[in-house]
């Protein structure tokens, strides 16, 4: 049963797996073009933190179990409860809502673990006037190259406002996608490659496990469609500024290519059905067909063995001196026409 089930909107409740005693990471980035401060620690009882209205803030809060956090943030940067019920639920599809101060962004980080499983998370983006709020389920390394190309001044990071900076989260979360796409598309050309040769039943259940993936990865990727018009709205524009309209557009062709991919993969899952079973039936087809040609052969053989083993007591050829060898070359020659007749017609 949903945790949320008969609640009031607006009801701040954690929906996810982690402990609540799990450590909270909060992680700040106060800059502009000439310098940057650089702060971490992790949360306790009280929140913590160092902003600075002249700069840039970026402050990434890994870890979301804690309702009262959230909250404290919420009443920190005057944002409503409705926003804070949905980055504290963890099934949240993508998307992009305005607010009259702020606009807020969800997106699925999808990362593939060393067992090849795939891991969804939510990435939810805060965008105020000067600040950028980033909330992670779990700690990773995804920004690990944003982060360093704003502490030693690398690109366009440090000479742009916060709206760059969240696309190039966004980016980065989207460049994650092409990877899983790859992944996938590998999946499918590897079993391919062996339902061709030889398909088992094994192959049967990875196809299964394999659609099954797709089919996860086109539900969290699908309302990307709407995020993509959000992007493109003038709403929008106005909170990453129109100095970076161009990069904006770039992400949409991303996100395009990506929605195309999954698509695409889709069609080729279910191709990968039809081809098992065409190639098993296939299979079945040869072995009937050498079967029938079989019977077919040992037919004629049986019935003369069959007359030569009735109980009449007068059967001229029984007696005759080289009826044994008669009645094996008259065999020997049925054979041999049976072949040649399968030959002519290339049955064989």
């Amino acid at each position: 049963m949903n945790l949320k089930t008969g609640l009031q909107p607006g009801t701040l409740i954690y929906t996810g797996s982690r402990d609540k005693y799990d450590t909270i990471e909060i992680e700040e980035f106060i800059y502009n073009e000439e310098s940057i401060e650089h702060r971490t620690n992790i949360y306790k009882e009280e929140l913590d933190l160092n902003l600075d209205i002249e700069k840039n803030n970026w402050i990434t809060v890994t870890g979301i179990h804690d309702v009262e956090l959230i909250k404290n943030i919420g009443d920190f940067f005057n944002i409503d409860n409705l926003i804070l019920e949905d980055v504290l639920s963890n099934n949240q599809r993508p998307k992009i809502e305005i607010r009259d101060n702020f606009i807020f962004i969800v997106l699925k980080l999808i990362t593939q673990q060393e067992d090849g499983e795939f891991k969804y998370e939510q990435i939810s983006l805060i965008l105020l006037e000067n600040s950028v709020i980033v909330f992670e389920e779990s700690k990773n390394n995804i920004f690990y190259n944003i982060k360093n190309r704003l502490l030693k001044n690398i690109g366009r990071l440090r000479k742009k406002g916060v709206g760059y900076l969240v696309y190039g989260i966004l980016d980065r979360i989207i460049d994650d996608y092409f990877i899983i796409l790859e992944s996938l598309n590998n999946r499918i050309d590897e079993l391919e490659e062996k339902i061709l040769l030889d398909p088992t039943k094994e192959d049967f259940e990875n196809i299964l496990a394999l659609k099954k993936d797709i089919l996860k990865l086109k539900k969290s990727l699908h309302p990307l469609k709407e995020l993509i018009i959000s992007l493109r709205s003038n709403k929008v524009k106005e909170y990453f500024n129109e100095d970076i309209d161009i990069f904006l557009e770039d992400l949409h062709d991303h996100i395009n290519v990506v929605l195309e991919n999954v698509d695409s993969l889709f069609v080729k899952g279910n191709e990968l059905i039809q081809l098992y079973h065409t190639t098993v039936s296939s299979g079945m087809n040869e072995i009937m067909k050498v079967l029938t040609m079989i019977s077919t052969t040992f037919i004629p053989l049986s019935f003369l063995v069959g007359l030569y083993g009735m109980n009449f007591e007068v059967i001229p050829e029984l007696k005759w001196e080289y009826g044994y060898y008669m009645i094996l070359f008259v065999m020997f020659s049925i054979i041999c026409g049976i072949g040649y007749f399968f030959k002519k017609k290339k049955w064989w």
